[in-house]
Formats: C-alpha cells, sequence, structure tokens
C-alpha cells in the first residue's frame, strides 16, 4: 500500500486470518520514517473473502494462476504473496525477493504489477488486455482470462510481477494459436449475403422517391443484410449545429418503397442507423434471419477541421451475426488531389478512435463470445468497447476521395477507351496500399466500371466546368476478413450511372461473408485441454532455457533488397513453462533497426521444447541502403545490432553482425551518386565517406575550404553514371523496340544488369541483344562539369530535339540515333527476341524507384501536383535541387525521343500511356 493506495489484493482462505504491520522498508532512509499501520483481513465464515483497488469484489482464485494446490495453508500463500508483492513488502523479515528485487531486472520493462488497473467498470483483466501491454499478434477471445481445467481462471501476470507486458502477450498468444489450430472442433460455420451501397448525394434528397435510387437499390438482389453509407446528406450550417432526422427519414421512406417494389415477397426491417451531419449509415435484416442478429452498436468520429468538424468523418455499425462479429464503416475522407497524406491520417484515425460500446443488448457474459482481432498489433481506443478491428470482418465504404494522379484530357481517353486497368495504376488508393501506408491488407474487387466521380448533376457527363476535375474512383467498398474465407467471395461490383441526382454515382457491392456459431461447451472443452498443458508446470521454478546458436549469429555478405536469413531456436531447458520477448534496448525506440525483422518477437516454450525464431536482413533504400553505401564515418557502414531476449527477469544477449555490405548505386540518393568519380564498387570506403560528408556540409549550408587550386575536390557529373550509362545503351539499341518500359524483363538479366552498374562493366551483347551487337557508334563526349546554376528550364526543354545528344541541362550527352520507324504491337516472339533490352529498361525503372528520394524529391511533390500549366512546371524544376533537376530533365529529353519515334498522334499519346504508367 502507497499512499493509502490499495496495490495488491492478498488471498485470504476460508476461516483464516492475515495481519500485516507496516515495517520500514526500502527507501525508508531517504523519505524518513513511515508511520506504522496495520491491515486486518478476516474472512466470512461461509466464502473465501478479497477486496481490489478498484473496490469490486474480484474472486480470490483470480490469483492464484501460479498455484495448483487450493487447500494450502493460510501462512504458506501469504508467504508467496510477499515474495512476489510490492516493494514495501521485500523489506519484511524473511520475504523472499525473487531476482532480488528490481535491482536483478534489466531497465528496459516495465513490471504489471505497477500498472494501472482498469477503471471501475472492469472487474478483470485478461492474458491479452492492450491495456497491459502489446496484444497478441494472432486471432485472440474476448476480455475473459482463460479457464484452466479446474475452473479457474488463467492469468499468468498475476502469478508473478516477473512477467512483462510482452511475455504476458506471448503466453495469451500461445493459448491463442492453439485454439485457432482446432477452431474447425467447435465453429459451426454458415454463409451470409450482404450488400453494401455508398453514394456522395451532394446534398441532394430523392424528391423523385423511389424512383430516384431504383437501379441502385434493385441490385440489393435479396440479400441477408443490406448496408447503405450516405456521404453529404446534408451540407447546411445548420446541420453542422443540431441533429435532425428529417434527412434520414427522407431516404429511408425511398429507399424502403423501391425495395418494396422490386422485392414484393421479401420483408426487410431497419435494423439499426448512425448519422454524423453529412454521413449516414443504415442497416437493413431479412426478416426471416433477423434472429440471427445481435449485440448491434454503432460509432461516429468527426475528421473535419482541426479533428473536430464533422463535415468529414465517419460512421460506423457493428453487429453480431450469429455468433461472427462484422463492422461496417462509412467514411467521407479529405478532398482534392493533393491531400493524399491527409486522406491516409483520416484513416488511421478513425480505424484507431472507433470504439463501438458494449450497452445493453452486448452479450452478457464476454467468455461465451469467440472474438477475432484482425489487427492484435494496433493500438486500440482506451475504454469499455469493441474496435473496428475485433471483426471476422470489417467492410470499409465511403467516399474515400482517392483521386487519378493525371491530367483531365488522358483520363478522358482511357475512360472512353475503357483502359480501367491502365488507369488503376495511377489510382491513389491503389498507390497506398502497395506502400503500405493506409488500407494495409484491404482488398478489393476489380473494377470493371468507370469512374464514379465527377457528374455534371443530373447527367452522365463527366464535370464540363471551369474546374475541369479529373474522373476518379472516389466511391469505394474494401474488406477485410481474418482469414481468405471471411468473404468468400464478391459479386456486382459496379457503379449506377443512371442514378444522376448526384456529382457522384452510387457503387455497390455484393459479398459473400463467412459466419458461424460457436458451440460453447465444445470451445470449452477445447480451451481446457490446451490450458491443461500449462496447468501441469509447476510456475514457482523459473525457467531456463538457452539460445542454439548462440549467443551470436553471423550472416555472409549483405547486397541491396536480397533477404539474408538466419535462424535461432529458444530452447527449454528447464522444468517450467518460459515465456519469452525481445525488448526494446535502453536508448533506442524501435525493437530492431530498421533493416532487420524478428518472427516471432515473443512466444512461449514448454519444458523440454524449443521455438525457432527467423531473423531476416533486408537492406533497401527504405532501410538505409544509402547510408551504408555513403556512410559518414567507417563504422556506420557496419551491418551489426546487439537484441535483447528476456524470459522472466533474465536478460540472454545475442549478438548478429553481417561480414560485409556490397555498396551498390540502387537505393542510394541523387546528391551522392552525382559526385562518385567511377562505378561504386571501385570507390573506396574513406572516398564514399568523403562524398557523404561533403554532400552533408552542403545540405547544411556549411562553407567547405577549396583545395589548392580552388577546384572541388569532388567534382559532381550532370546525372548518375549508372543512369548514363542505362539511358546511352537503351538509346542506341531499344527505340525501335515494342512495348519498352511496359514488358516485364527477365529477373537474371535484371540482376546482371544491377551488376554492371555497380563495377562499371559493359553490357555483354551476347546478352543483352538479341542479334549482333552494332558497329561501334562514336565516341560519346563525356559528362560536363556541373554548372554553377540550374539552367533556364524553359530553355531546355524548348530546345529538346529528335537528336537527344544534343541537349540536357548540363548537355550530358547521349548517342544520336535516327526516328525509328513507327511502332506498332509486338507479339510474344517480338517480346521475346528482345528481352535483354526490356530487362535494361526494368532495371532503369527499378534504378529510378529505389532512389533514396525520388527525382521530383518530396518537398516538390505537393507543387508539381498542383501544375496545371507548362509554366508552374517549369517553376518547380527550377526549385528542385541540382543533381535532381539535371536527372528530371535528361529523362524527359530521352523520353521525348522515345515518343518521337512515331509520326501517329494516336499512337504517340497510347505510348505516352504507357510510358506514364511504367
Amino acid at each position: 500500500m502507497r499512499h493509502g493506495v490499495v496495490e495488491r489484493v492478498l488471498p485470504v482462505q476460508r476461516g483464516g486470518r492475515v495481519e500485516t504491520e507496516q515495517l520500514a522498508g526500502p527507501g525508508a532512509a531517504d523519505s524518513g520514517p513511515s508511520p506504522t499501520s496495520r491491515v486486518t483481513l478476516t474472512s466470512p465464515p461461509d466464502r473465501p473473502f478479497a477486496f481490489s483497488a478498484d473496490l469490486l469484489s474480484r474472486p480470490v482464485t483470480d490469483f492464484l494462476a501460479a498455484f495448483r494446490n487450493a487447500q494450502r495453508e493460510v501462512d504458506g500463500a501469504a508467504e508467496v504473496e510477499r515474495e512476489r508483492g510490492h516493494a514495501w513488502a521485500r523489506g519484511y523479515e524473511g520475504a523472499r525477493a525473487r531476482g532480488k528485487g528490481d535491482e536483478g531486472l534489466s531497465p528496459t520493462r516495465a513490471r504489471i504489477g505497477t500498472r494501472p488497473r482498469a477503471s471501475s467498470s472492469v472487474s478483470h483483466l485478461s492474458a491479452s488486455s492492450s491495456l497491459l501491454g502489446p496484444p497478441s499478434p494472432l486471432p485472440r477471445t474476448s476480455a475473459d482470462p482463460f479457464s484452466l481445467s479446474d475452473g479457474r481462471p488463467f492469468d499468468p501476470t498475476d502469478a508473478s510481477e516477473d512477467y512483462t507486458a510482452e511475455e504476458r502477450a506471448a503466453t495469451a498468444r500461445w493459448v491463442a494459436e492453439r485454439l485457432e489450430e482446432r477452431e474447425d472442433e467447435f465453429l459451426d460455420k454458415d454463409e451470409v449475403r450482404v450488400w453494401c451501397g455508398t453514394f456522395n448525394v451532394n446534398d441532394r434528397q430523392p424528391k423523385g422517391g423511389a424512383q430516384d435510387v431504383q437501379p441502385w437499390v434493385d441490385s440489393c438482389d435479396g440479400a441477408e443484410l443490406l448496408v447503405f453509407a450516405f456521404q453529404e446528406l446534408d451540407l447546411s450550417t445548420e446541420a453542422m449545429l443540431r441533429y435532425t432526422p428529417y434527412r434520414e427519414d427522407v431516404w429511408r421512406r425511398a429507399l424502403e418503397e423501391a425495395l418494396a417494389k422490386r422485392f414484393p415477397d421479401i420483408s426487410y426491417s431497419k435494423l439499426h442507423s448512425r448519422q454524423l451531419v453529412g454521413a449516414l449509415m443504415i442497416v437493413y435484416v431479412r426478416d426471416d434471419v433477423r434472429r440471427h442478429v445481435s449485440d448491434v452498436s454503432s460509432a461516429s468520429l468527426a475528421t473535419g477541421l482541426m479533428g473536430m468538424l464533422a463535415n468529414k468523418g465517419a460512421v460506423a455499425i457493428r453487429l453480431r451475426y450469429r455468433d461472427a462479429p462484422l463492422t461496417f464503416v462509412n467514411s467521407h475522407l479529405a478532398a482534392f488531389v493533393q491531400n493524399v497524406a491527409q486522406r491516409n491520417a483520416q484513416f488511421r484515425d478513425t480505424a484507431a478512435q472507433l470504439v463501438f460500446p458494449r450497452g445493453p443488448g452486448a452479450s452478457p457474459d464476454p467468455s461465451q463470445v469467440w472474438t477475432p482481432d484482425l489487427r492484435p498489433e494496433s493500438v486500440k481506443a482506451g475504454g469499455e468497447g469493441w474496435s473496428v478491428w475485433e471483426s471476422e470482418a470489417l467492410i470499409w465504404l465511403g467516399d474515400l476521395n482517392y483521386r487519378v494522379d493525371l491530367p483531365r484530357a488522358d483520363v478522358d481517353r482511357m475512360v472512353r477507351d475503357k483502359e480501367y486497368d491502365l488507369l488503376l495504376r495511377f489510382d491513389q488508393l491503389r498507390i497506398q496500399q502497395e506502400h503500405e501506408l493506409a488500407f494495409q491488407g484491404f482488398r478489393e474487387a476489380p473494377i470493371t466500371f468507370a469512374p464514379s466521380f465527377k457528374f455534371d448533376n443530373g447527367t452522365q457527363n463527366y464535370d464540363t466546368s471551369e474546374k475541369q476535375r479529373v474522373p476518379s474512383w472516389t466511391d469505394r467498398v474494401l474488406y477485410l476478413g481474418m482469414r481468405d474465407e471471411s468473404v468468400r467471395s464478391v459479386e456486382q461490383y459496379q457503379s449506377h450511372p443512371e442514378v444522376t441526382m448526384s456529382d457522384h454515382k452510387p457503387v455497390s457491392a455484393m459479398l459473400h461473408v463467412s459466419v458461424y456459431d460457436v458451440l460453447q461447451e465444445r470451445r470449452q472443452e477445447v480451451q481446457r485441454e490446451i490450458v491443461a498443458e500449462l496447468d501441469q508446470y509447476d510456475s514457482d521454478e523459473l525457467p531456463d532455457v538457452k539460445l542454439s546458436p548462440g549467443p551470436s549469429v553471423d550472416f555472409d555478405e549483405i547486397r541491396y533488397d536480397e533477404p539474408v536469413s538466419r535462424q535461432i531456436e529458444v530452447v527449454n531447458v528447464g522444468s517450467a513453462i518460459a515465456p519469452w520477448s525481445f525488448v526494446v534496448k535502453p536508448g533506442t525506440s524501435t525493437l530492431t533497426p530498421p533493416w532487420l525483422t524478428i518472427s516471432p518477437t515473443s512466444g512461449l516454450v514448454l519444458p523440454s521444447g524449443r521455438q525457432t525464431i527467423t531473423l531476416t536482413i533486408r537492406v533497401t533504400s527504405a532501410t538505409g541502403s544509402d547510408a551504408l553505401s555513403f556512410p559518414v564515418k567507417t563504422s556506420a557502414g557496419e551491418i551489426a545490432d546487439l537484441l535483447v531476449l528476456s524470459v522472466r527477469g533474465k536478460d540472454l544477449f545475442l549478438s548478429l553482425a553481417a561480414r560485409s555490405w556490397r555498396p551498390t548505386v540502387f537505393g542510394a540518393r541523387l546528391p551522392h551518386l552525382v559526385r562518385l568519380p567511377g562505378p561504386i564498387r571501385e570507390t573506396s570506403l574513406e572516398e564514399r565517406v568523403k562524398i557523404a560528408q561533403v554532400v552533408a556540409a552542403d545540405e547544411a549550408g556549411e562553407k567547405r575550404e577549396p583545395e589548392a587550386g580552388g577546384e572541388d575536390p569532388l567534382p559532381r557529373s550532370a546525372v548518375p553514371l549508372a543512369l548514363h550509362s542505362l539511358v546511352g545503351f537503351l538509346a542506341e539499341h531499344a527505340l525501335d523496340v515494342p512495348g519498352l518500359f511496359a514488358t516485364p524483363g527477365d529477373d537474371e538479366l535484371i540482376q546482371l544488369a544491377r551488376d554492371c552498374l555497380d563495377t562499371g562493366a559493359d553490357f555483354p551483347s551476347d546478352r543483352f541483344l538479341s542479334s549482333p551487337a552494332p558497329l561501334a557508334a562514336p565516341d560519346e563526349p563525356a559528362l560536363e562539369p556541373h554548372h554553377p546554376e540550374v539552367a533556364d528550364a524553359v530553355a531546355a526543354l524548348d530546345a529538346l530535339e529528335a537528336d537527344i545528344g544534343a541537349v540536357s541541362l548540363s548537355s550530358p550527352s547521349l548517342p544520336s540515333r535516327p526516328a525509328s520507324p513507327p511502332l506498332f504491337p509486338g507479339n510474344d516472339e517480338a517480346e521475346a527476341d528482345h528481352l535483354g533490352l526490356h530487362s535494361l529498361a526494368d532495371c532503369a525503372l527499378v534504378f529510378l524507384e529505389a532512389l533514396g528520394e525520388p527525382v521530383v524529391c518530396w518537398s516538390a511533390y505537393g507543387r508539381a501536383l498542383e501544375c496545371e500549366d507548362r509554366d508552374e512546371a517549369y517553376r518547380v524544376v527550377r526549385e528542385l535541387p541540382e543533381a535532381h533537376a539535371n536527372t528530371l530533365l535528361y529523362i524527359l529529353a530521352f523520353l521525348r525521343v522515345l515518343l518521337n519515334q512515331t509520326a501517329d498522334p494516336q499512337e504517340r499519346d497510347a505510348r505516352r500511356d504507357r510510358l506514364g504508367a511504367s
């Protein structure tokens, strides 16, 4: 007890008595004498007695997970409790502090016993509770502790404070893994059709009643559940100030009239609705299956201005169909092309902050519910309730507002030709998903319909106003399931262009969702069998584990973007279960360096058992390849780390190191590359360190003392030598190759090209050319030294001619070549003949994609997206760092020559589209 706050509960057996007297414990010398206090606990004659800090009755058995003999004498139980108790209890005579108190513990671990309990509404915490640390990275049950074979709850952290949050999660995960492996034994599975529709109504009302929405509603095809999601339902100022159900009532009447007209023999009832100003979600259930739906709740979140205004936001509804929890989220994310990052942030905020309350309709006994978790590693919002991730299937729909990053004219042409696959390469949502910046793991049915935004109201014509908004797929239906079969299939993913009342077209999809009944008695039986495996081991003993092999792991040479893995085993040589976890070292904020991944990061090993851990090193531009190829000091170019593996208060140290790093131009930054005097593999580590230091000083605005003669000790080329080699070879041999940059190359040839760029070797003609190499071209002039300032971008681009070698920002040259005949689509045989050149083109794309910072650097990206004419684009180019501006114009020069190989305007436009998509 500290400052009168109860921090621990002492169990009292029937008829027993515990008397505790406060003595001078640890720390008393610093704080002065403490007043003596006495706590007396006496059990009633008919049942055990217990009390807890939140003043809720808590059974004694909650704290007896470590003990397997419920008939121990009170004195024995009290002494064991003192072993596990607080710092003040360890000062008592006879108390044996396990691990000598806090002194023997790693400073990186928080003790579970010192963490705050949940609010007064929570009577117990589960072994997988997110309040006590990272949740299990596997599906878990709801908030109940796991039951032991004798009916007592399994709660490892109550067994001893030596359990860390990570070890507690590892134990819970072990149980959850076993349950998941055997779930077919207690789940009776079925399937339900869920129709989902989204419609941004642009403040319009269905004045024509059912007629205005009939084509949209007709597509629901009598599904068991209907989910209607609306955005911009009400844009009035009054709606921002106070809620009114008027708009919902208007739309609901139109929907129900349309349903009755299309399905006269099927009866639907409104299950639930939720509105946040302009966002509205209504769920209908077919009357004949209404009995299968329970635990309905809803939530909303404003994501507008400053995260407070509800002009943008989300509403969500959660329900349980049979025993499967299903969650539906209706989002209206930030508008405008350039606000990609804001949309991503709003998605993350919505996912983290939406909480569904466990209201009166919720299952009274959470232990009777099988609750999966789609994102066990995610941070859950505080408070009592379900997160969006605690679902068998999560369907996220609405006006997500992700746009197509292309000029209007190009989009119009591709929409007209129904080149949707090509157009989707520029879809912001797909790009964000590929880079795991938003909606990670979510799936979407193939898009075979035209963009649903933006139309002139009352028509099927895309925006003809002055703004000329680019047609985009802003309205989407995405889904995420616990397993592949959670959403077994999606049918009829479509828009409804016949509905013309808004500037958006409604979109709908029919999802076939897996549901199930939990056979409770069988589940409990399986759970008891699983936990009984842990119950048989004595938890009074500390685990004894070894790492095999250990304590060091050696890797061979590491190459760019080539993962290398090593495995070690955690071997339990003791008689106690061993929950283990890697922990963050002091002075660091992450578990591992960015180039290292560990799987798993925690676990549990039974006595005489072993568990395999995989350590993988993968170095890319995102994980520090530039810093390894161009380290600011010699030691910074090493790949090594020290890991700490914790097992119940004991730390095991594991060192890992790679023999070497193979320097490469891939993943490096342009300012470093343009200062390379030659191939990177022929450049010493000392030279590369000097390059890194010079670039760092330049970017920091530091002035460097010129060397003798006033020359720059590290002269810069206009563009990277590697890029010059690639583009030069392609310009010499590939201008007439069909499908260049659009046809995939061969992985082995791409790797060969990468090695040539790093070593300076010539591209072997016998591997990259389908026919003998032509006579040698005239000698290419060397790259001219970099000019002090970036030349005028307008003049540079206007001067580009068919002979690419004549022009560049700083006059980087390419071999001259007359224009080739017009290109025609190639066949498979032609593509095979040019596989080497396609591989070099692919290598060029890999090189550009891997740059440590894109050619159009991050700081200029937003402005580049907003450019609407040439002058604005030129201004952006002028503001780029010199290496970036030179490289951009060099690439544009080559692409212009490539485009000019055909005189057919349509073929030129089509080629431009293909090049842009590459």
